[in-house]
């Protein structure tokens, strides 16, 4: 698949079919076939495609677009002029009024000035002749490339080369967390995140009295493989110091239990942690499907909200997900609406970005431009989640939620790869099969 305003390069002048296709079917590089249709062209220099060019989103990083959610914001075709703006937007005027705008270093792009209509409409059909091409329902999203000052107010544009007033919309800032690469750092497993907030260190004090001493108990791994030290003689005193909230350490695997509360020994000795401020990540082995010699797989805990990316059975990656809010929720043994299926699954679509919608027939609701989406379970995919920070935690409505930095890792890291000037990729034949991905 190939994305609005990109190219790919053809591997001769004429095409090698004409069958299903008018103007005839060209081969592309590295591999398949493109119909030359009303949606392709082999003009360098078509209006849309030259206005395109630097518009098309920077996927060397995490993210990609800019993004704003809708507050009411319509989208129009050319930039209107202050009486259409008053026509199509009710309560305009007082909006503005408690709106503070500061003017945008922005220029107006040359293809939109003298308000000329979209370059879209140059391979588009035009439906009508009104300005506002459509409102956006609100919680949905927009993405953007570009930004600047026109008619009183700040403008964004976006993807489809349509503007959308910036002051409709609450503008996104898409966290920057990101996971822990254990192939190129000392860093190793088991290791644990930091949820809820900052969270206190601890250092254990040895006991003083004979009657707070103990013998340790011989030391047994638990279900998550730790080592208890069982009764021990001593206490644990917070340090004054803390870890960030969703920052991490490496653990030693030993654990101590004082009273209720258990406590896990960091590799930033003498540190403690207490478990329940921890969201733990342990190495597992691959199970309940077939893998060769050193292929790449990936493990989401549902329960633990985690994901480990792994290289045979040496792991290479691990970080913090969002699964579906309803965790394992289950009606006459099948998942409900907002729970991430569970099972071994290969990798099937692979795209840069793609708008996605919970009913995509009507669109009543939809985020614009979700990056680097790797669709593992029709219609569940791993993603990024440019609109929270709440990685760790059940917040999606079914997918695999991935900070940007983490989804865009994974994106390049996974098969099959996506070949230069491609939008999107399916797994199978020459491509070879998808990416395993494991959720339990």
């Amino acid at each position: 698949m190939i994305g609005l305003g990109s190219s790919v390069r053809v591997l001769a002048a004429k095409p090698v079919s004409m069958l299903g296709c008018e103007r005839g079917w060209y081969a592309v590089e590295p591999t398949g076939f493109v119909c030359l249709d009303a949606t392709t062209t082999l003009d360098r220099d078509h209006p849309l495609l030259r206005a395109k060019r630097r518009r098309t989103g920077d996927y060397s990083r995490g993210s990609p677009f800019a993004w704003g959610e809708s507050r009411e914001a319509p989208i129009y075709r050319r930039i209107p002029s202050a009486a259409e703006q008053l026509r199509y937007e009710p309560g305009l005027e007082r909006h503005l009024e408690r709106t503070d705008v500061a003017k945008s270093a922005g220029s107006v792009p040359a293809f939109l000035s003298d308000r000329v209509l979209s370059p879209w409409f140059s391979s588009h059909a035009l439906p009508d002749d009104r300005p506002r091409q459509a409102l956006v329902p609100t919680r949905s999203t927009v993405a953007f490339t570009d930004e600047f000052f026109a008619e009183g107010r700040n403008w964004v544009l976006t993807p489809e080369l349509f503007v959308v007033p910036k002051d409709k919309l609450a503008v996104a800032k898409p966290s920057t967390f990101t996971g822990v690469h254990l192939k190129d750092s000392a860093a190793r497993l088991p290791l644990a995140f930091i949820r809820g907030g900052p969270r206190p260190k601890f250092q254990w004090v040895e006991a003083e009295t004979a009657s707070e001493a103990l013998i340790p108990a011989a030391y047994t791994p638990d279900q998550q493989g730790f080592i208890d030290d069982g009764p021990v003689g001593g206490h644990f005193v917070e340090t004054g110091m803390s870890w960030d909230r969703l920052a991490w350490v490496e653990l030693t695997g030993r654990a101590r239990r004082k009273r209720a509360t258990r406590y896990l020994e960091t590799r930033e000795t003498p540190n403690w942690i207490r478990e329940d401020d921890a969201t733990v990540i342990q190495a597992r082995a691959p199970e309940g499907f077939p893998l060769a010699g050193n292929e790449k797989w990936i493990d989401v805990s549902i329960f633990r909200g985690t994901l480990v990316a792994y290289e045979g059975k040496t792991p290479v990656f691990a970080t913090l997900i969002s699964p579906g809010l309803k965790g394992y929720a289950r009606v006459d043994g099948k998942p409900t609406k907002n729970t991430t299926p569970t099972g071994a699954f290969r990798i099937e679509w692979k795209h840069r970005s793609t708008t996605m919608s919970p009913n995509p027939e009507t669109m009543s609701y939809y985020l614009s431009e979700v990056p680097y989406t790797q669709f593992f379970h029709m219609p569940f995919a791993l993603h990024a989640a440019y609109w929270h920070d709440r990685f760790g935690e059940p917040k999606s409505g079914g997918c695999v939620n991935l900070s940007p930095e983490d989804a865009h890792f994974l994106f390049q890291w996974t098969t099959p790869e996506l070949p230069d000037g491609w939008h999107a990729v399916r797994s199978g034949d020459e491509r070879g099969p998808g990416t395993w991905v494991r959720v339990r």
